[in-house]
């Protein structure tokens, strides 16, 4: 991995491949390279592919609090100046599919497309109460408090029982964030609300979905795409939150044929 200080903070990422540009972000409780494992690699046969460590997580600097989806944002944009990477395609997954539509809110110029795997936009009412209290079980027990829940919940049981050692290995990754950049990113989700910027989107949206995601559930999914300019979906059969995992050789097609397109 390399490093780079932008937006006033050391962030890690790795980069490979060659073209237009194509950078990769994550969602909560997820690295770079761990979330993306398994599209890295083929991505980087068509684009110059950039996959990065939010703030708070992997090995970027945790920052004390308050973050909010705007800071993160800006923390992408300063990594694109960085890297002079220019217009480029963004692919997030969870709350990174959020940060790539405020990215494209409000610096529409600077993207080609943009692809939201399982990608969160604004918290029901509901799921605010339950990010909240979240981020308070993991700031006073520690991250080994959830991880497990929060894996069975993200895995559809089909995976979680043909795959095991994948679970296990999920859980494992959630286990070694640090309680208080996962609590600070807990806390900027429940104030996101970058569906209000929708119409400031000109770059055309893939939002994929799986068919069993209980944080971007397909009527939510197919909402979200309504109130897009331009905005179509693909949902995923018997896949739930974690799609990069789940579903990689279906969600490296859509992304491809989106990107061609």
């Amino acid at each position: 991995m390399a490093e780079i200080v932008v937006n006033g903070i050391r962030t890690y990422y790795v980069e490979d491949g060659s073209g237009d540009p194509v950078v990769l972000v994550h969602g909560l409780g997820g690295t770079g390279t761990d979330i993306w494992k398994k599209q890295i690699a083929e991505l980087a046969k068509n684009h110059r592919v950039i996959a990065y460590d939010v703030r708070g997580t992997g090995r970027t600097d945790v920052t004390p609090g308050p973050y909010t989806i705007e800071l993160l944002a800006d923390d992408l944009a300063a990594l694109v100046e960085e890297l002079d990477l220019g217009r480029v395609a963004l692919v997030g997954h969870s709350m990174g599919g959020g940060i790539a539509l405020q990215y494209a809110a409000t610096r529409p110029e600077r993207v080609r497309a943009v692809v939201g795997a399982g990608a969160v936009a604004e918290l029901p009412p509901q799921g605010k109460e339950g990010m909240q209290t979240r981020a308070e079980t993991v700031e006073r027990d520690g991250m080994v408090a959830v991880a497990e829940t929060v894996a069975t919940n993200g895995l559809a049981p089909s995976f979680r029982e043909a795959h095991p050692e994948e679970y296990q290995e999920f859980v494992s990754l959630l286990a070694s964030n640090r309680p208080e950049g996962y609590a600070a990113q807990c806390r900027a989700l429940v104030a996101m609300a970058v569906t209000e910027r929708f119409g400031q989107v000109q770059a055309p949206v893939l939002l994929v979905c799986g068919e069993l995601d209980q944080a971007s559930p397909p009527a939510m999914n197919e909402a979200n795409a309504a109130r897009l300019p331009d905005a179509r979906t693909v949902q995923l059969d018997d896949c739930a939150h974690i799609i990069p995992w789940e579903k990689p050789t279906e969600l490296l097609t859509a992304v491809h044929g989106f990107l061609r397109d």
